[in-house]
């Protein structure tokens, strides 16, 4: 039995049609609610992409940080994406309650490193879930304070604990990534995964 509460990382492998998604999503970019964010890495500048697939009035501000003090009841499917086959893979996965769903475009971007909460044991707010559809041939770093370097998950599928400081090397082509969180039965995940780092 994992302690999902000592996780840091842990790679999946769910059976999921990640090409069809990818299709959609490409699609969803276009969309009028997807905002364009711009950051550093070292002298470059990076534009990249949001959309929130899921929709809440009660978010004080768009972030994930903003995202996680909404009221969790209150999210929907934004009904103007055409995006059925992703939502119809998001809702078969083990979710008590769903939560906020943003999708993060990075075209040949790397992800600079930064946390998305500060409370590591506060699991319904920092081990998310990540479907990865296109990966832009890259991967996630997270911080191991036990190994005091970074681990590295490749694929698909994660659960990571975002709370603890991460960050993607450059893509090359486009990379998306679709953040879950909400109240998750963790425990249903413990078959699938194939990559596992504890604190």
């Amino acid at each position: 039995m994992i302690d999902f509460s000592q996780i840091i990382a842990a790679g999946l492998n769910l059976d999921i049609d990640y090409e069809r998604m990818t299709r959609e999503l490409v699609i969803a970019q276009q969309s009028k609610e997807c905002i364009p964010f711009v950051y550093k890495d070292n002298d470059q500048e990076c534009q990249s992409y949001s959309l929130f697939l899921r929709k809440n009035s009660t978010m004080p501000q768009y972030s994930y940080r903003g995202a996680k003090l909404a009221d969790l009841s209150n999210w929907e499917w934004d009904s103007s994406l055409n995006i059925p086959y992703t939502i119809s893979a998001i809702e078969q996965l083990p979710f008590k309650k769903l939560g906020t769903v943003r999708a993060v475009y990075f075209p040949d971007i790397p992800c600079i490193e930064h946390t998305d909460w500060d409370d590591k044991s506060n699991l319904k707010n920092t081990l998310g879930l990540s479907l990865i559809p296109t990966t832009g041939d890259t991967y996630c770093n997270i911080w191991s304070e036990k190994l005091n370097d970074y681990v590295s998950i490749h694929g698909h599928a994660m659960l990571f604990n975002d709370s603890i400081r991460h960050h993607v090397p450059k893509a090359n082509g486009l990379r998306i990534t679709v953040r879950l969180f909400g109240e998750i039965d963790y425990d249903k995940f413990e078959k699938s995964i194939v990559d596992l780092h504890l604190m």
